[in-house]
């Protein structure tokens, strides 16, 4: 629960009376759009518009006609070699008998600049042959045209899909390291969301063409930049919740409390799911790899993929494995397609099975993205428990020994929003602060210091060195929905669409609510300021439950025997899960 994390206050004191809810009911019911830092939101593509950029880009890929034709290529070669270009088809054989090497390297570079490297040119005995794609001899001497930027920027849509999961499937399917797709930030999974994505010397059109693999995933938007995306540059997110089964008698509270957080904001906790909702937290993770504990941090990860903390797939059988077994390599055989490279629990077992020792397995075969993760869910869990303190005695109140950005006391005409707290480590900028001293004492009773965090930073990007206490919410929108289904769609998907304003009635009540959060803000703590309820992941599986356990109970005593259709509803529900896997 929210309270197992330092989630303790609010920044109003009117959400004594909380107001129950579902969150997260339906993927749909969680959007989430990037804001980039020149203010841009990232649209939700509908499957049409996708199809539309698809198509538009695939037209937009002319042949470059004012490259000049080499001599010794003769017509009837240039003819064919076109008709390559537009269709996928046979080998092009240009004949180099009695060329010199200037000829042919110009023959090379003529087909390289006229069909935009779409077309690929390799020396053989019979002659230079032309070829859709890549063969194996020009992966190896693949040369980027100067003349583009190195970095392709392109917007990536996923529904259900966790962002390092879906990264290292578009690196699979580009045939790029994972190292080389960069994000601005992880985005939750459990929902629709949109984010900005950059990969390295690849070409926008191959990019595009993913579109017709991959599921649950569409790209679109590229751009060709100098630049890779760095973590956090983005301004923050903006979102459109709904929030299900909601009294009947809580609309007016409701438009109260908005109104409220619209003009005081809410405390800028870090959120439940930064945590995880398994039997080892990340945090715990965290603390295990700061103490250099490395085997205990290796068998937390495996153990919360076994049955029961997750799904009994391949991934929780390969855990089971290895640790009833010990023998990685037999653990790692039984991964199967996307779970060998795209998952934790894969990195660590290929990497147990080649001899890598248990701190290689954290610092070695997990991406920095994930591993940075286990140690900023430490400093995390220590900075709500300490901002907790804070607001618990003061309230927004400014004081006097409060510290800004810069670490420095706030002047006269501070706001709330201004006051800083420190991430643990150690910061000069912070050391006499209230927060700095309040941070020793916890880390002390882990037996732990501040050093310890700070010798970390290299391998696991600890960048963020305050946070502030106080965050506020730009663009607050809302409308109330009316509706019959518990299931039915109230917002656009990215291959489904929500019910029309005609079908919008009914005894159900919802919540639409949109926001803008910046960067490293959650949408679940704004909702708790506005509901006064637990919005974590187990609070919300519980009422969940609870409001299945009522209609079922309902039917049983309106309607009777009504297995048959719950065991549909049952079936329904665990194939979602199985999807969302």
């Amino acid at each position: 629960m929210e309270t197992d994390f330092g989630i303790t206050e609010y920044a109003c004191g009117h959400t004594n009376t909380p107001i129950p809810c579902l969150l997260k009911e339906m993927f749909t019911d969680f959007i989430v759009q990037e804001i980039l830092a020149d203010g841009t939101v990232l649209p939700i593509p509908s499957p049409d518009l996708v199809l539309e950029s698809t198509g538009a880009k695939k037209e937009n890929i002319e042949i470059d006609k004012e490259i000049e034709k080499p001599g010794c290529i003769s017509e009837e070669t240039l003819l064919a070699l076109d008709e390559r270009f537009a269709t996928p088809g046979p080998q092009v054989l240009v004949l180099v008998e009695n060329l010199s090497k200037e000829d042919r390297k110009s023959i090379h570079h003529f087909v390289r600049e006229r069909y935009l490297g779409k077309l690929i040119s390799e020396t053989k005995e019979a002659g230079i042959v032309v070829s859709h794609g890549h063969t194996r001899s020009s992966r190896k001497r693949k040369v980027w045209d100067e003349k583009i930027p190195s970095e392709t920027h392109f917007t990536m849509s996923k529904e259900n899909k966790d962002t390092s999961y879906a990264c290292q499937i578009v690196a699979k399917f580009l045939n790029v390291p994972t190292s080389s797709v960069r994000t601005h930030g992880i985005k939750d999974k459990r929902g629709v969301t949109s984010q900005r994505v950059s990969v390295t010397q690849v070409l926008e059109q191959k990019i595009l063409d993913l579109n017709s693999t991959l599921r649950g995933i569409r790209v679109f938007g590229c751009e060709y930049k100098n630049e890779k995306l760095q973590m956090g540059a983005h301004w923050g997110n903006r979102f459109s919740i709904i929030l299900r089964g909601l009294p009947d008698t809580s609309e007016q509270l409701l438009h109260e409390r908005l109104e409220t957080f619209q003009n005081t904001g809410c405390v800028n906790y870090f959120g439940t799911q930064r945590f995880g909702s398994r039997s080892s937290t990340t945090a715990e993770i965290g603390l295990a790899i700061v103490k250099r504990n490395w085997e205990g941090a290796v068998k937390m990860i495996l153990s919360n993929a076994l049955p029961g903390n997750t799904y009994a797939g391949p991934v929780g059988h390969a855990a089971r494995c290895f640790i009833k077994t010990g023998d990685a390599e037999r653990a790692f055989s039984k991964l199967k397609g996307a779970q060998v490279f795209a998952t934790i629990e894969g990195a660590i077992l290929k990497c147990l099975s080649k001899g890598g020792t248990w701190q290689q397995c954290i610092t070695d075969s997990i991406t920095i993205q994930n591993r940075s993760l286990y140690v900023h869910a430490y400093q995390s869990i220590l900075w709500n428990k300490v901002t907790s303190r804070r607001v618990k005695q003061f309230g927004t109140r400014v004081q006097a020994n409060d510290v800004g950005a810069d670490g420095q006391p706030l002047g006269e005409h501070a706001t709330h929003y201004d006051i800083h707290i420190p991430l643990p480590g150690e910061n000069e900028k912070f050391a006499n602060s209230y927060g700095a001293e309040w941070i020793k004492e916890l880390l002390a009773a882990d037996g732990i210091t501040p050093a310890d965090i700070t010798a970390l930073s290299d391998r696991f990007s600890l960048g963020e060195s305050s946070r502030a206490v106080f965050v506020e919410s730009k663009n607050l929108k809302w409308k109330f929905i009316h509706h019959s289904n518990p299931r039915d769609l109230l917002q656009d998907g990215l291959q489904t669409r929500a019910i029309p304003e005609s079908e919008q009635k009914g005894p159900l009540l919802a919540l639409e609510v949109q926001f803008s959060l910046p960067s490293g803000s959650y949408a679940t703590v704004a909702l708790r300021e506005v509901t006064g309820s637990d919005m974590g992941k187990k609070a919300m599986q519980e009422r969940s439950n609870k409001a299945k356990g009522d209609v079922k109970e309902e039917e049983e005593e309106g309607k009777g025997d009504n297995s048959e259709v719950e065991q549909d509803e049952k079936e329904e529900v665990e194939a979602e899960e199985k999807q969302e896997e």
